[in-house]
């Protein structure tokens, strides 16, 4: 709060954002923009965003997909494909502060709206464009989504059984890790304007997100060749560090440190493998995990899951059990820190739209309350007049 008791406008109050995304990680990335206090004007052509129609959850072109990546934007239609459609973008570009894309490279420039013009458009435009797979190279200009990056990117052959075929991560991780190289693009840029004056061309792409996420296994990989694979949910340099199996569910168990593998004999019974050799350095336990690995399953294979994770707990041993998404959105603990929440219901059957929350915490201050998805062009008028349209004008264009 203020001194006078009024709330802190949002870090980005006052910054306008064109969102021209499609899919998943630009439309999120605009969305978590939208929570920080940007007005997000998603422009979408007169099909829409394809993901409108992945299901009929709410309704045709209201799909869940859609819904949930799309929260607290107005929705503008315009033909980019048209004249009048280029000409109408290049004047809301002249009077807003950023940018987002993600059309096939090169294809913007096709249309007369390459970054040099849109930067002649206003020179302090925030520009961000997302590519599969970055903005030079043999890949450039070929298509891709997030399983596709997954593979590209080596999570994929680093995901699933020891004893099988690589497997995605089950959320689109290659898309909403780009969703937040995006928004941190986006602020750097809006940082870095405030001492330039001037505004930016950024880039990030699916397959950079991917290779980020590899820092703690590539540089030893690069040396040794391992891992070479996919380990369960176990970790190529950790062990104990995976699920195991209680009499009821699963526990996951990590042990960052020796003072946390000691515990965990301890509070396991079996305070004998603290001194064994082949298990008192994590470097051994990790060259011996096929005999340590069922020595730990078994004695927990002896406890209900809750009672595991409770003990272990206590004693100091990180661990917690595997959730299903009914245990996630009923948790206490999520509900504390409102990471999900209802918007109501929406749609022909009157469905409850649940979404996931921004999980930035501001000291004083609360994000934008969130706003359910718009529909198709519901706000192109009203948009328009802001920027200047006359009402023959926006005739003309719808």
């Amino acid at each position: 709060m203020t001194p006078s008791g009024i709330p802190p406008p949002l870090p980005l109050a006052g910054v306008r954002v064109l969102e021209l995304t499609r899919f998943a990680a630009g439309p999120w990335a605009a969305s978590l923009l939208a929570d920080l206090g940007a007005d997000v004007i998603k422009i979408e052509g007169p099909d829409g965003d394809g993901s409108r129609y992945f299901d009929d959850v709410f309704g045709y072109g209201m799909s869940s997909y859609f819904v949930g990546l799309n929260r607290s934007k107005r929705s503008v239609v315009l033909d980019l494909k048209t004249v009048a459609g280029r000409s109408a973008l290049l004047r809301m570009v002249a009077v807003s502060d950023v940018l987002l894309e993600n059309f096939k490279p090169g294809w913007m420039g096709e249309q007369g709206l390459g970054p040099e013009v849109l930067s002649e458009a206003n020179p302090r435009l925030i520009h961000c464009t997302l590519t599969p797979f970055g903005a030079e190279g043999p890949m450039t200009g070929l298509a891709a989504m997030d399983i596709i990056a997954q593979a590209a990117g080596g999570v994929m052959a680093l995901t699933g059984p020891t004893d099988g075929d690589p497997v995605k991560v089950g959320a689109p991780i290659a898309d909403f890790t780009a969703s937040f190289l995006m928004v941190i693009a986006v602020l750097t840029g809006l940082y870095r304007r405030q001492t330039t004056l001037q505004g930016a061309m950024l880039t990030t792409s699916l397959l950079g997100g991917q290779i980020a996420l590899l820092p703690n296994v590539l540089a030893g990989f690069h040396v040794t060749g391992h891992p070479a694979g996919a380990y369960g949910s176990g970790h190529p340099q950790l062990v104990p560090y995976q699920a195991f199996h209680a009499s009821d569910g699963l526990v996951v168990i990590g042990c960052l440190t020796e003072e946390h593998w000691r515990r965990l004999c301890r509070i396991l019974g079996r305070p004998e493998l603290i001194d064994d050799p082949q298990f008192v350095r994590n470097i051994d336990r990790v060259r011996n995990r096929d005999r340590l690995v069922p020595l730990i399953e078994e004695a927990i294979g002896l406890r209900t899951r809750d009672s595991c994770v409770e003990e272990l707990n206590a004693a100091g041993v990180p661990a917690g059990p595997v959730n299903l998404l009914d245990d996630v959105i009923t948790s206490p603990q999520v509900a504390a820190n409102g990471y999900v929440r209802s918007l109501g219901r929406l749609g022909p059957d009157h469905a409850e739209v649940m979404i996931v929350c921004n999980p930035i915490g501001i000291e004083g201050c609360e994000l934008r309350p969130p706003e359910v998805a718009p529909d198709l062009g519901r706000h192109t008028a009203e948009v328009l007049a802001e920027f200047g349209f006359d009402a023959n004008e926006i005739d003309a264009l719808t």
